[in-house]
């Protein structure tokens, strides 16, 4: 499966507008969508951020609901403690530094409801002033249905910034037969045929890494 995607991601102004406020709770709560405020550049401060994040050709860090109904980015089914799960190929963010100074070491994490499912450590100076660094990767499981998904910057709260509001996310509506049962959302699948599971690939080739280019 070809998994290059190539996107146009705007620059430093366009940037990380939304924050997402998310009510992490099991079983997909609400995505609130919060202006994440002026970009007011705070003078000795950083502004850790992100440009944003993909799964398929689909955006999922600006808030709302995002649907995934293309079995293309899909290399397994049936996965997850209930069986009842889609393998992503890959999702991703693009974290960086709006800020006038060279952020310190922090953590973001990315989680599914109250599930952590990957974290990323940046040393300091990693995230440097007026900088984007290369997309952060990894294969995400999302549950037939409603999935929701938020990302938090500095989730330790290491770093003081010109702006606090690190959350973005969105709620992940899977219109996929992620269980095999032959039924999406209660209706049949192909005349109420059974999609064969996609079975992963026991290598995958790395994919390259995208660079926001300086503007």
């Amino acid at each position: 499966m070809n998994t290059s995607l190539k996107r146009s991601i705007a620059g430093f102004a366009a940037a990380s507008a939304l924050s997402v406020t998310l009510a992490a709770l099991a079983g997909g709560a609400a995505a609130q969508v919060q202006q994440r405020g002026p970009d007011t550049l705070t003078p000795g401060l950083p502004d850790i951020t992100t440009s944003g994040g993909y799964i398929g050709n689909k955006k999922w860090t600006d808030g709302g609901v995002v649907v995934l109904d293309d079995m293309g980015p899909v290399i397994a089914t049936q996965v997850g403690p209930k069986k009842d799960m889609c393998r992503f190929v890959q999702m991703d963010y693009q974290p960086g530094n709006k800020g006038l100074t060279d952020a310190g070491a922090s953590v973001a994490k990315v989680y599914r409801g109250n599930t952590l499912v990957n974290t990323d450590n940046f040393a300091a100076g990693y995230l440097a002033a007026g900088q984007w660094r290369p997309f952060e990767t990894w294969q995400m499981d999302l549950a037939e249905g409603t999935n929701t998904v938020r990302l938090v910057m500095d989730v330790n709260k290491q770093v003081a910034e010109s702006n606090e509001s690190n959350t973005f996310g969105s709620r992940i509506n899977v219109k996929l037969d992620c269980d095999g049962d032959g039924f999406i959302a209660g209706k049949p699948v192909g005349g109420n045929l059974k999609v064969k599971p996609v079975q992963p690939d026991p290598d995958p080739k790395p994919r390259k890494l995208r660079l926001q280019p300086r503007g």
